[in-house]
């Protein structure tokens, strides 16, 4: 959005106001306009305004005198449309190190801001809210919208806006860096019907938002579980899903990139379930639900045939304890070896018999066992030699 120069109004009217106020308080500097930049707010709020700096977040009362006003200025010579209340009245003042000054704005709908009224920086002057009391605005203080054009108070809900100002950067007053976004405000919504020269007091409007779909599919169904996902347009839309089975709530999840998806388990197999989803809404985006139930059928087990089964059973052996009980194996033992060079020595190798223990003694207090081999000397046909060898 493009930034918008503020004007601040001048008539003849508001002119010789201008003039008795600078006559009565020779201490008040001239402002330049101020720049409003809607970029520097929440364009998500009302009118561009940033929530956050609203006065004790809205909690206060502002009070105007009339609350409506009906008149083409035939007789008064000022249609309603160029002149607001006579008098407004806020319940609070300016919240401290917001008391540099005040200024008053018609803000419209579209974040154009226009300035209606001669900047107050007297902080002598009590019931202008700078010194922190309830704040009481009359006459053009109040609401001089003489000079205000169809585009800067157009028909439909317009925004009355009544700042409290920092001080600059120097430590003066506001300047054209200093937009309504950087100042402390009061609100108050008017409905205007230019073509009727009708003027009233309205409530807050609702910010628009944009409108959704959502839409529910189910996959991977099996005998006892689904997947359920939810896909809500635009896919920019945050927020979360909650889905129903039945009417009843089963899960909820998060939005991402416009879907949100959750597992169903412990469904009853070749059994028909009815889902719906309800999407919450966000800031931007409005709330949407299903138009109509998904339904899912879980998958009937598939039928098996009758296999005959067979076994063999052994006879049964004895269940007598045989002991400790050591086998060793008779076969003779062959060594053999490589090549024998003369006067070095020569390796023989070869494998023992297997020796089998069996270990069934039950007697819990029988003591562990060891196994040790001894070898004599070896004999053979051309003589013999120690078992050391």
């Amino acid at each position: 959005m493009s930034t918008r120069p503020s004007r601040i109004l001048r008539t003849a009217a508001a002119s010789a106001f201008a003039g008795v106020v600078l006559a009565t308080l020779a201490v008040a500097p001239a402002h330049a306009a101020v720049v409003y930049d809607p970029n520097a707010n929440n364009s998500a709020f009302p009118y561009h305004l940033n929530p956050a700096n609203e006065i004790e977040g809205g909690n206060y009362t502002v009070t105007w005198d009339p609350t409506s006003r009906t008149d083409n200025g035939v007789s008064s010579g000022t249609p309603a449309e160029k002149w607001g209340p006579a008098t407004i009245k806020i319940s609070t003042g300016c919240p401290a190190d917001y008391r540099m000054s005040s200024r008053t704005y018609i803000v419209t709908a579209d974040g154009l801001a226009t300035g209606t009224a001669v900047a107050r920086t007297n902080q002598s002057a009590a019931l202008w809210g700078l010194q922190g009391n309830a704040i009481t605005l009359t006459g053009g203080r109040a609401s001089d919208w003489t000079n205000a054009s169809e585009k800067q108070n157009p028909s439909g809900i317009n925004a009355y806006v009544i700042t409290c100002d920092p001080a600059n950067k120097e430590g003066g007053y506001p300047t054209t860096d200093q937009p309504i976004g950087n100042a402390k405000y009061f609100v108050q919504y008017f409905k205007l019907d230019r073509s009727a020269h009708h003027w009233e007091v309205t409530s807050k409007p609702t910010a628009s938002k944009t409108a959704t779909t959502t839409t529910l599919a189910a996959s991977g169904t099996t005998t006892m579980s689904t997947t359920l996902t939810a896909t809500v347009s635009p896919a920019a839309a945050t927020g979360s899903v909650t889905f129903s089975q039945g009417g009843t709530a089963i899960g909820k999840a998060d939005v991402s990139n416009g879907v949100a998806t959750l597992g169903v388990s412990g469904l009853t197999p070749a059994t028909a379930y009815s889902f719906t989803a309800a999407y919450s809404g966000d800031s931007t985006y409005e709330a949407s639900t299903t138009s109509a139930a998904t339904a899912v059928t879980t998958v009937t087990p598939a039928a098996t045939d009758s296999t005959e089964v067979g076994v063999t059973v052994p006879q049964a052996g004895t269940d007598q304890p045989t002991g400790l009980k050591i086998t060793v194996g008779s076969s003779a033992v062959t060594l053999t070896g490589g090549t024998r060079t003369s006067g070095a020595v020569w390796n023989a190798t070869g494998s023992l018999g297997e020796v089998t223990v069996t270990d069934d003694r039950r007697n819990a207090s029988a003591g562990a066992w060891t196994l040790n081999g001894s070898a004599t000397k070896f004999t053979g046909s051309a003589g013999e030699f120690a078992a050391s060898n």
